[in-house]
């Protein structure tokens, strides 16, 4: 099962905003975040890196 951890980057700052994501979509409000749990949340920003293989991470970038 490959699950991927959310992090986003402020002024070159990683944050953990959720682990073990199962699913992300598009929004106009950002993307929605669907945990392996069903729990969500939406997060502002755009994709900057996606790793499949490594660390089975997602990071995006914000402006704040």
């Amino acid at each position: 099962m490959c699950l991927s951890t959310v992090y986003v980057q402020v002024k070159g700052q990683r944050q953990k905003v959720m682990q073990d994501v199962a699913k992300m979509e598009f929004s106009n409000k950002g993307y929605l975040l669907i945990g392996l749990l069903g729990d969500q949340k939406t997060v502002e920003g755009h994709i900057t890196k996606i790793d499949f293989i490594g660390d089975h991470s997602v990071i995006l970038q914000t402006e704040e």
